[in-house]
């Protein structure tokens, strides 16, 4: 009983860890070109049955059974699909790369 707890919190530990990194990683990425306030919105509301979905898996039954766990899951969903709109939006808006003179 006590491993089976042992295991389940550090899985959901390192969900939790890893949801961060991607976090973090998706908003670096995502400062260079934001998408626009409703772009992010509706990623929002499209990701929700995603995660929701991804969540039901049986890989990740632990981690939806904890509220930090679960946001920080639909979060990191959320992120990562953000920073990919950011790349596809961005790549429009650059010009050619110029190189500084001495």
């Amino acid at each position: 009983m006590v491993t089976g707890m042992l295991v389940v919190m550090t899985f959901t530990s390192l969900v939790i860890a890893l949801s961060i990194v991607v976090i973090c990683a998706s908003s670096a990425v995502s400062v260079s070109n934001e998408p626009p306030f409703w772009m992010v919105l509706i990623v929002c509301l499209a990701t929700y049955p995603l995660s929701t979905a991804l969540l039901g898996r049986p890989e990740l039954a632990h981690a939806g059974s904890g509220f930090v766990s679960e946001w920080s899951v639909r979060l990191a969903v959320v992120s990562a699909v953000t920073a990919l709109l950011s790349l596809f939006i961005g790549k429009g808006r650059r010009g050619p790369r110029t190189r500084a003179t001495d």
